[in-house]
């Protein structure tokens, strides 16, 4: 009731745009809302920092309204005199994982977020929606922006370019960014050489591998003062370009970035739709969330799998299957509750997954035994829990540390998300 109410207030009906024109509403280029959010357990808010005008538009022109949503948030654009819904992105942020921390229960968080929408020829009407761990909606934010009074600044560009793949234009290619962070002027020759190498992980790894020709990857050029990453836990403090750190919500191994505002702006200086965090620090860690950025270290035996499978994450909103690692989060997976995630399941709504996928004489669950090796079914354990929720494989590389192994439901998210980008 309270949604609808919000809803007249504002005067929006959702109507849909049938044939989704972008010269229509937008120009051809982009507009970065970068804001605050804020809580902590069964409160936020948003609070809005700045907008910028960026350069081109790289995202699809053509499926203006995202087909599936896979994120705990929820960007929708509404033209403000027809009423109509022209624009939605989903994503999810580290503000949806800190909410569910044990510190989160009676500490407030602050977190920087970034959301890029096509540049309005007119005034538009924006809302954010935030979907709790029981896949309950509420509207958090409403706001409006008039291109032609709102206050917007611009970038300067600053940082060099190194085009490390090129599929094709990147009005229509997915188009994946590298930023280093942690490498001094000194690590300038290891900085090339972890591009190639981290670009040339992505490209041999199915299903990237068949569909290079609707990929673009690109590294930003950035030196921070020193070399090295943040490792509270080993008293180690760097100043580096992005501030990455590890023990991120309290997890050791959790590599993450609180600078997204400073990531975007060097991001601007080449076309993309997704970042990728390359940190030169030989310890294992790295974190990626879906539609907003992904980290790896660059050393260590396991970086080739790291990657590919926080892509996994980034890229197309997979969940992680394993469930005998540490993790800091609580109750992430309610009993009940169908995940969203496309890779995970409690059996709720199992229908919407990948049960068509699935041969009929498979059993639901499915025993985890060598009669089933490699046979696309429904195994007990994921989602951090060994008990209630199931994956599709017995050892996907959402779950293992394994190269080039993604299942065939991890498989065709993945390749759903490219032609999401390249149509």
């Amino acid at each position: 009731m309270k949604k609808l109410i919000l809803l007249i207030l504002l005067g929006i009906l959702i109507l849909p745009i049938k044939a989704q024109h972008f010269d229509q509403y937008f120009m051809d280029q982009t507009l970065k809302l970068e804001y605050y959010h804020i809580g902590k357990k069964g409160e936020e808010k948003i609070e809005i920092h700045t907008f910028f005008k960026g350069g081109e538009w790289n995202g699809t022109r053509n499926q203006l309204l995202e087909p599936t949503r896979y994120g705990d948030m929820l960007i929708e654009v509404f033209d403000s005199i027809s009423n109509t819904l022209i624009y939605s992105r989903s994503y999810s942020c580290l503000f949806g994982e800190y909410v569910a921390t044990e510190k989160a229960d009676t500490l407030e968080g602050k977190f920087e977020e970034v959301v890029l929408i096509p540049f309005p020829k007119n005034t538009i009407i924006y809302r954010f929606t935030s979907f709790n761990r029981k896949q309950i909606p509420t509207i958090i934010y409403s706001g409006s922006f008039n291109p032609k009074e709102t206050q917007t600044l611009s970038y300067t560009k600053e940082y060099k370019v190194k085009k490390l793949h090129k599929g094709g234009d990147p009005k229509n290619c997915l188009d994946i960014l590298f930023i280093p962070d942690g490498y001094s002027e000194n690590d300038k020759q290891q900085m090339a050489y972890d591009m190639k190498k981290f670009a040339s992980y992505i490209m041999e790894c199915s299903p990237f591998s068949e569909h290079l020709d609707q990929i673009n990857i690109n590294g930003i050029e950035a030196y921070s003062y020193e070399s090295g990453i943040t490792d509270p836990n080993a008293n180690v403090y760097k100043n580096t370009v992005l501030n990455c750190s590890y023990n991120s919500l309290d997890l050791d191994r959790y590599l993450m970035c609180l600078n997204v505002f400073k990531m975007h702006n060097i991001a601007e200086d080449a076309p993309y739709d997704i970042i990728i965090i390359i940190c030169n620090s030989p310890k294992y860690g790295g974190g990626g969330i879906y539609n907003f950025y992904c980290t790896v270290n660059n050393k260590g035996e396991y970086s080739d799998y790291v990657i590919v499978h926080e892509l996994g994450h980034l890229l197309a909103g997979l969940g992680d299957e394993y469930y005998t690692s540490d993790v800091s989060v609580r109750d992430y997976y309610p009993e009940g509750i169908e995940p969203i995630e496309p890779n995970l399941t409690t059996l709720v709504a199992f229908e919407k997954k990948w049960k068509q996928q699935m041969d009929p004489e498979t059993p639901i669950p499915t025993l985890d035994t060598k009669q089933y090796n490699k046979v696309l079914g429904v195994y007990q354990g994921g989602g951090y829990v060994a008990e209630g929720v199931y994956r599709p494989w017995q050892n996907c590389t959402m779950k293992e540390k394994l190269y080039n192994n993604f299942c065939p439901v991890c498989t065709k998210t993945i390749l759903e998300t490219i032609q999401y980008y390249s149509k």
